[in-house]
């Protein structure tokens, strides 16, 4: 088994700001959730397809980006890179927890 790669400066700040983008992402499932309960299906269906939209051009971009960092012009990339520290998989997952219970408690209402 391969051994994980161990935090370093830029996987903490990694770390923190998929952190924060789980909290963020959790109070917004909590909206989502709160827009259901109340029948505003029509919301829930524009900020759906509005994130699909988003969504298709993030994964565009990173295609493009990819090409000029790592594409013909730059060295072969290594065969097998090492894997993940495991804290970076699952800041997100914990970000994302944290945000559903912390609306419950009024997270939304401080931020907002």
């Amino acid at each position: 088994m391969r051994e994980r790669q161990k935090m370093q400066t830029f996987d903490w700040f990694n770390w923190a700001g998929l952190f924060v983008i789980g909290v963020l992402l959790g109070l917004v499932i909590d909206g989502m959730v709160d827009l259901a309960s109340t029948g505003s299906w029509r919301s829930i269906i524009v900020i759906i397809v509005l994130f699909g939209g988003w969504f298709i051009f993030y994964l565009l971009m990173e295609r493009v980006f990819n090409l000029f960092s790592i594409g013909r012009w730059s060295a072969p990339r290594q065969l097998q890179k090492p894997r993940k520290p495991l804290a970076l998989h699952f800041a997100l997952p914990i970000g994302i927890a944290i945000g559903v219970i912390g609306a419950q408690f009024g997270l939304a209402d401080m931020i907002a």
